[in-house]
């Protein structure tokens, strides 16, 4: 190679990752300091089983094409490599169409969730109160600005996070949806832990899993306007996510660690026109800070009708549905889990087997461990190229088990042992120390991902099919090794090991140790392992496992006495979530005791007279999980509720829309219960209902921290009755500062007064306070806080209703909030009156605010003495063109047949008032007579009239008729508790479209 003086020569070399380099050789030249440079470019080729089996480049794409171009071949490839999926009991060759065998899911915005297992998100929502969120709208604008950059998408272990993620990919490469971004890329967790400890940019991270994006070399992230990274499975990470003290780059060719390019892409550091969309079980929410979110949504599942429809398109054989649908159906513990789709599949796996079989009729599918316990066997039969497991096969399935016992207890132990670490994912060398060859066994229980370097460099990756499965190879290991060898696995301490060296183990001391470590759990990750555990114990399920055990053995004595140690820890203080499934557990053992008592005194109504222990309160809440009953409201006063029973119910009623308790005393225990169900994760609680309950100011305070948590879904809350002072006004004015979802706020019937009014007018001034509907009914305040008061109403910009009834305001308090009301920054649209002290001195003011408010639409003046000359000035108002009211309520005004003729040219020429309250006035028959000639008029928009009490005969029997006959528009009149003899009688007698009330 021949160069001339002070020539710089660069060469670049590429081989692929595992090849031998031959460096260039630089012959007949003299180098003295003249910069050489020679780069060396690993190859690598990334190939996914969760996602792309093959990433090779394809012939179309070749260098220089158009940016288009390389968009239009990314499409195809994903296209291709994602339409078509296969299942763990597809024949060989098979292939099943993604699009043809997805079933929507129920996806919600969701806040900050805790970790859940299969179960326990099983009270599903009522679909008209909480929408799912369209694939369409997970990047959708925040508050109609810019687009959600940030997103997490979170559910529990087989929930159909990935599915989801294919599915949206597929729908993009197939340019149905999303195609603001110019391109999409998928990074599994699993698959980045094998590089994570490598430095590499942006742009090499890119080209490395997707080779073709070679084309665009370093421009693509300069030109492309719009990308999405996802990042699946979050949960699967092994390594950490450093916020704090990642160095910031913005540079998107610069190598850096893993950690930091992942940190600074969410940052927006990275790249900040790209979307990211990482999906998560909830237990690993946290890693990610919530101010680097815009959007949680939360996969929820199935729904009932998609519950079916999986079966269908699972199954396909209609006849066959159809009994797995009636089976599943009866077991409503089974059809609960049903949300969760990778239950679906086994469910499905499992009964399609044994509907074939000759034994179906011995399938009780009453447990879950006889579910898992003949998954095991399908599984094993498949592997083997065998189908169905009935009775004449018996034989051969106890010599499969027998022949693959090895197998299945290691990597039973595997499961346990990664069980109790948190740990679900595992690669080729944790199967090799725990000696387990993975051809022989797991295909059919794990799931596998293979990265390709190079033809000679590769690493597969693996998990198992779902969590429960993991659970369950778990508790059979320990079984096994207790009934076969009688070790008790599970002792931990010193001293249950040096027994077990002494005398051999029963399977009660198994359970109860098994107990000891399973309540103490917060997260509830070993909830099913201890059911699977308990349900082994049972001589039907063993017989089925002939083969893997030695014997088969009736473990009556052992499963009475961990029956009754677990009905003990029930009374004990131990975590609510862990006692309903030790309900649970004592279901797998056929124990129903508790529950059969509980659901007695349920039929029977005798919960408000009785009183309750833990374990009855645990035994409620595991019935009311489940059962099918509506979600809508919980009433806790129906029980003779105690603070602790409170916390029992917490994981069941938190999924309820309304909580009502009423005529307790609120002493600080049940306060701190209370607070824990508004800030318990994943609670659904909309609205609170504390009527009549002794909180007090000093309850409120404590209440306040859970009501200003972000936690707190609260949209209403109902705090009428309960002993609250002036006293509280400064909590009162923390909560409406800082809770932005609370809507509606009643404060009925407590001791707020001037001084409560006047802070609770502050709050409503500060534009964080987003309230809509304020009740102060009864607070015993005057016209002295009026005036803080209307400052409130002209600078808030949210609340719409507002119910001032049974004050002293008076007219001097009226004519200052009127001033205020004509302003066009008043909102209001429904103004409660009632009993206020107004005479017709304020009536001017009163109609000045009708001539001129743009919002006000229903008013409320019962119990007042506005009298005939302040309603005939009020009518003046309402025929003027510019009112927009439509309720108007004139209860107990003392009225006469004087004002109803301005009434009756009122309610002619108004064409927005629909509702007109005149009860307990004496109008008299002489007074209503213009009233129904005004009804008469096809101008006339009046719906509903009240003329209760209106002193009322029979003389007007006929102006009734009239009005009934003609009017078109009335739909309801109430004429009780009048004088009207026998012309009710007639009235009853006729066909009416107009209700009416005699």
């Amino acid at each position: 190679m021949a160069m001339g003086k002070n020539q710089m020569i660069t060469a670049t070399v590429k081989a692929e990752t595992g090849s031998s380099i031959i460096s260039p050789v630089i012959e007949n030249s003299t180098v003295t300091s003249m910069p050489i440079t020679i780069n060396v470019e690993r190859v690598c080729k990334v190939n996914h089983g969760g996602y792309f089996r093959c990433m090779a480049l394809p012939p179309s794409i070749k260098s220089g094409d158009s940016y288009e171009q390389v968009i239009n071949d990314h499409k195809k490839i994903l296209k291709e490599k994602l339409e078509y999926i296969t299942d763990y009991t597809s024949i060989a060759g098979e292939r099943i169409c993604l699009l043809q065998r997805f079933t929507d899911l129920w996806i919600t915005d969701a806040k900050e969730h805790e970790v859940t297992e299969i179960g326990s998100s099983s009270l599903r929502h009522d679909k008209t109160v909480i929408k799912s969120m369209e694939n369409k709208n997970i990047f959708r604008p925040i508050h109609e600005e810019r687009p959600a950059r940030v997103v997490i998408t979170n559910g529990i272990a087989g929930i159909g996070k990935t599915i989801y993620v294919k599915k949206f990919l597929l729908d993009w490469a197939m340019s149905k949806t999303h195609q603001e971004y110019d391109f999409v890329f998928v990074f599994p967790f699993c698959e980045l832990n094998l590089i994570s400890d490598e430095s590499m940019s942006l742009v090499q991270l890119v080209q490395q899993h997707y080779p073709h994006m070679r084309q665009l070399g370093e421009t693509y992230p300069k030109d492309s306007d719009r990308s999405l990274f996802i990042f699946d499975g979050l949960d699967e990470s092994r390594f950490s996510l450093e916020f704090e003290n990642s160095p910031v780059c913005s540079d998107i060719s610069k190598p850096m660690p893993l950690q930091s390019l992942l940190t600074n892409l969410i940052k927006g550091n990275l790249f900040p026109s790209a979307s990211i969309w990482i999906t998560t079980r909830p237990s690993t929410i946290h890693r990610i800070p919530s101010c680097y979110v815009d959007r949680m949504t939360e996969i929820q599942g199935f729904q009932d009708e998609e519950k079916e429809e999986y079966f269908r398109r699972k199954c396909q054989d209609e006849q066959l549905t159809e009994k797995i649908i009636a089976l599943v159906k009866k077991q409503s513990s089974l059809w609960m889990m049903c949300y969760v789709p990778a239950f679906c599949w086994i469910l499905t796996t499992v009964l399609e087997h044994v509907f074939k079989s000759s034994h179906a009729e011995e399938f009780r599918g009453s447990t879950v461990t006889e579910i898992y316990t003949n998954f095991l066997l399908v599984m094993v039969t498949y592997h083997r190229e065998h189908r169905g497991h009935g009775k004449e096969k018996i034989e051969k399935i106890c010599q499969l088990l027998q022949s693959d016992r090895a197998a299945i207890l290691n990597l039973g132990k595997l499961a346990f042992q990664y069980l109790k670490s948190h740990t679900f994912v595992f690669y080729e060398e944790d199967f090799k120390s725990f000696n387990i060859d993975i051809s022989s066994i797991c295909s059919g229980f794990c799931r596998q991902y293979y990265i390709e370097y190079s033809p000679l460099s590769h690493r597969r990756v693996y998990s198992f099919v779902h969590a429960t499965v993991q659970q369950y190879f778990a508790a059979l290991y320990i079984f096994v090794a207790y009934h076969n060898e009688k070790r008790n696995l599970m002792a931990c301490s010193m001293m249950g090991r040096l027994w077990e060296i002494f005398s051999k183990p029963t399977f009660f001391q198994v359970c109860k140790s098994a107990c000891s470590e399973v309540v103490q759990s917060h997260t509830g990750h070993l909830d099913l392992f201890l059911q699977f555990l308990c349900g082994l114990g049972k001589c039907r399920i063993q017989k089925c496992l002939l083969g893997l055990l030695t014997h088969v053995e009736e473990q009556k004595d052992d499963l009475q006495n961990t029956i009754s140690y677990m009905k003990k820890l029930l009374q004990t203080d131990i975590p609510p979530e862990r006692c309903i499934n030790l309900f649970h557990c004592l279901t797998e053992m056929n124990d129903k005791s508790v529950v059969r008592e509980m659901n007695e005194s349920l039929h029977q109504g005798v919960l408000s007279s009785k009183k309750l222990s833990l374990a009855d309160y645990s035994a409620l809440a595991y019935i009311l999980k489940t059962s099918d009953m509506d979600r809508k409201e919980f009433n806790l006063s129906t029980y003779r509720i105690s603070p602790d029973g409170l916390k029992r119910l917490l994981p069941v009623i938190k999924s309820f829309e309304k909580i009502t308790l009423t005529g307790t005393i609120m002493d600080e225990e049940m306060v701190n219960s209370m607070s824990a169900l508004l800030l318990a994760n994943k609670n659904q609680i909309k609205e609170l209902c504390l009527i009549n309950n002794t909180l007090g100011d000093t309850g409120l305070k404590n209440l306040a921290g859970a009501l200003m948590s972000s936690s707190c879904r609260l949209e209403i809350l109902h705090l009428c009755t309960n002993d609250l002072t002036e006293q509280c006004g400064k909590d009162l004015i923390s909560i409406l500062r800082t809770n932005r979802i609370l809507k509606e706020f009643d404060l009925k019937y407590n001791q707020l007064k001037d001084a409560g009014m006047k802070q609770l007018s502050l709050a409503l001034q500060d534009s964080d306070c987003e309230i809509e509907t304020l009740g102060l009914w009864g607070n015993e305040f005057t016209h002295c806080c009026c005036e803080d008061l209307a400052l409130a109403l002209k600078t808030n910009q949210s609340l719409r209703k507002l119910d001032l009834g049974c004050n002293i305001i008076g007219d001097l308090g009226m004519k200052l909030l009127c001033a205020t009301m004509k302003n066009d920054g008043c909102k209001i649209e429904k103004l409660g009156l009632h009993r206020t002290g107004l005479t017709e001195g304020c009536c001017e003011d009163l109609t000045s605010v009708l001539r001129t408010s743009q919002s006000l639409i229903a008013l409320e003046l019962g119990y007042n003495n506005l009298g005939d000359l302040g309603v005939q000035r009020l009518s003046a108002a309402l025929k003027d063109p510019n009112c927009k009211l439509q309720t108007l309520g004139l209860y107990r005004n003392n009225l006469t047949s004087a004002c109803c003729p301005d009434l009756a040219q009122a309610i002619t020429v108004s064409s927005a008032l629909t509702q007109l309250n005149l009860s307990s006035n004496s109008l008299q028959d002489f007074g209503v007579t213009s009233l129904f000639e005004a009804l008469k008029n096809p101008q006339c928009r009046i719906q509903e009239i009240n003329l209760k009490n209106c002193d009322l005969t029979a003389a007007c029997g006929e102006d009734i008729l009239s009005v009934l006959r003609v009017t078109h528009s009335l739909t309801q009149l109430n004429l009780s508790t009048n004088k009207l003899g026998g012309l009710k009688g007639k009235l009853k007698c006729k066909q009416l479209k107009c209700k009416l009330h005699l």
